[in-house]
């Protein structure tokens, strides 16, 4: 395995260490900050609250957290469209700006420089990602932001990136060993690919690839997986968790019990109901605050299920840990990194008047993950293969992520049907 000393590093020791009621004042602080600014600069944010009836004055600590509205990816998304480009949630004139990201279906996100978020610089460094590091990240720099934020936070601990993206395995194989890559950012299955590519290749991947750390996320990590990429690299496999519209929520250290909350997230595990603060070891929604001055994202639902780890975490942390994320509370599932919601397969065959009835599936299939979309026409053999043809550009195209569409006889797809299934087991 990679040496111990890569994962007894932190990004700032002193921060990540201190008394859990320090950590707490300054955050609250920090939240009020954020929560005047929103209600006085943001349109989306004043009207939020005046339609919850609520004053933001009246709002004095953490303990008032759960007085705020939960915002949902849907409510984003239908305030983008109604006040483009980002619904009103910024709190300066969207031109100031430095890019515009182009999340799946049509999400807009804002991006600025120099990054001040550090909770990934965090994560990075308790996955094991030493200053100096050359690290191979595999993360598509295409349109989304996610890359670009792992660049940048390797950037702040002194490691050096090889923007690989994603795809071309035998390509990226032949990277890592000429220019002696250390370190990997990806996902779990494109690691496997990777070992797998190198295999066939006549390497020993533990011996010839020379990686010492892996950081993954963007989907679920099986413990089955992770053994056997760690059997086959060599190398402690640790993951992070998070959203780019929230920055990191979770990463594991050398311990591997749990994710710790970055200092200066703040993180919620809540009745999905209600929205109360759940107690530790018991299941519930995690929301998150984003408290960015110029976008900030206020209790925004991730739409996954997690709960509080309890004790004390050897590394030395003293931050709040999740215990693992259990899956998602909604339809929306994550396929090799993307979220999938419902409504994105809507709009994908929402100007196909030969479409009768559609459902997604998910499956794994050798530890990658596989998207499969099933399709009734109002006609059988309407269209044929060059149907198919158009239909898998665009699912493509609308989704960001690679999926196949199968034209499949009338009264396949049950009446009453969900939208999304996911037929993958994780243990």
């Amino acid at each position: 395995m990679a040496s111990q000393e890569r994962h007894e590093r932190f990004f700032d020791q002193q921060a990540e260490t201190i008394p859990q009621a320090q950590r707490l004042q300054a955050l609250e602080q920090r939240f009020l900050e954020i929560l005047r600014l929103a209600a006085g600069r943001s349109r989306a944010y004043r009207e939020i609250h005046a339609q919850a009836g609520l004053d933001p004055r009246a709002v004095r600590g953490l303990a008032d957290l759960e007085h705020l509205p939960i915002l949902r990816m849907d409510d984003l998304v239908q305030r983008q469209k109604a006040d483009p480009p980002f619904g009103g949630f910024e709190t300066r004139p969207a031109q100031s700006f430095h890019r515009i990201y182009v999340n799946p279906g049509f999400i807009w996100q804002p991006g600025q420089t120099p990054l001040t978020d550090t909770s990934w610089a965090q994560a990075l460094c308790g996955g094991g990602i030493l200053p100096g590091d050359r690290v191979l990240n595999t993360f598509s720099y295409h349109l989304w932001p996610y890359a670009h934020l792992l660049d940048e936070s390797a950037k702040m601990i002194g490691a050096q990136v090889v923007p690989g993206g994603g795809g071309n395995a035998f390509m990226q194989v032949r990277i890592m060993r000429k220019l002696g890559v250390r370190a990997y950012l990806g996902t779990p299955s494109f690691l496997m690919t990777l070992a797998q590519r190198a295999e066939a290749m006549g390497l020993d991947p533990a011996q010839d690839l020379g990686l010492e750390a892996a950081v993954v996320g963007a989907e679920m990590l099986p413990e089955s997986l992770r053994q056997r990429l760690e059997q086959t690299l060599g190398i402690s496999v640790r993951q992070a968790y998070g959203t780019v519209f929230l920055g990191c929520l979770g990463f594991e250290c050398r311990e591997a019990q749990g994710l710790h909350v970055p200092e200066g997230a703040l993180v919620e595990v809540v009745d999905p109901q209600t929205g109360q603060a759940q107690a530790p070891g018991k299941a519930g929604l995690v929301v998150a605050s984003c408290l960015d001055p110029a976008y900030p994202m206020l209790r925004l639902a991730t739409g996954d299920l997690s709960m509080w780890a309890t004790g004390t975490c050897p590394c030395g942390r003293t931050g709040p840990r999740l215990q693992r994320i259990l899956g998602r509370i909604d339809q929306a599932v994550k396929v090799r990194g993307t979220f999938v919601h419902p409504w994105q397969i809507d709009e994908v065959f929402a100007h196909r008047p030969e479409v009768f009835k559609y459902q997604a599936t998910v499956s794994r299939r050798q530890d990658q993950d596989s998207l499969t979309v099933l399709v009734e026409l109002h006609e059988e053999g309407q269209g044929g293969p060059e149907l198919k043809r158009r239909l898998d550009q665009e699912l493509r195209d609308f989704l960001g992520v690679r999926g196949e569409v199968e034209l499949v006889p009338p009264g396949t797809i049950p009446d009453f049907h969900g939208k999304i299934v996911d037929r993958r087991n994780w243990d």
